[in-house]
């Protein structure tokens, strides 16, 4: 019985060391990339200006929406809840007229998915929503997104105002609400 006693501990303390360990290596890794201070900096100084190609061949930059709220929408086709969120994220953006700009960028693999999956949405070919394929996923790592949908809906100063992970109903007396405290209504 003693044996057993000193082979728990010993595996006790063993596995105490390894998460400690792990712990560590991780915990390092985590702040080398800046991570959380990255999310910090979209909130206090903004978020980092990009340019980018809409899926009509346009280019713009994110820039030349300053003044205005802008959601950044990240999305694919064979995502199911970034589908269910489509209606009401497009409802909401024409409910502003102008004053709300949809930046909808896709992570899908082809291009050929994304024409299909617009086909379901003619709604979407509006003046104050551009859709991009984010082909290298380069936006998506700019800004972290580790799931789909995520958005980031930025300030008139293009602040990081609040990031959402995962399927909302953007068109409701809350989001509304929200929406016109950001415009200062």
């Amino acid at each position: 019985m003693n044996q057993h006693i000193k082979a728990i501990v010993i595996v006790l303390i063993l596995g105490a060391l390894g998460v400690m360990g792990f712990n560590q290596l991780f915990g390092k890794k985590t702040e080398a990339t800046g991570t959380i201070s990255s999310l910090e900096m979209f909130e206090t100084e903004g978020v980092p200006n990009f340019s980018a190609k809409e899926l009509s061949g346009n280019s713009f930059e994110l820039k030349s929406m300053s003044g205005k709220i802008v959601i950044l929408n990240f999305w694919a086709s064979w995502c199911t809840p970034c589908i269910e969120e489509v209606p009401s994220l497009i409802k909401l953006v024409k409910e502003f007229k102008g004053d709300v700009q949809l930046i909808a960028v896709s992570g899908d693999s082809n291009l050929e998915d994304i024409k299909v999956f617009l086909k379901s949405f003619p709604e979407l070919n509006d003046a104050n929503i551009k859709i991009v394929w984010d082909e290298d996923r380069s936006l998506m790592k700019q800004f972290q997104v580790t799931r789909l949908p995520e958005s980031l809906v930025l300030d008139k100063d293009q602040k990081l105002a609040k990031k959402l992970v995962g399927s909302i109903e953007w068109y409701n007396k809350d989001s509304i609400g929200y929406i016109n405290s950001l415009l200062g209504r």
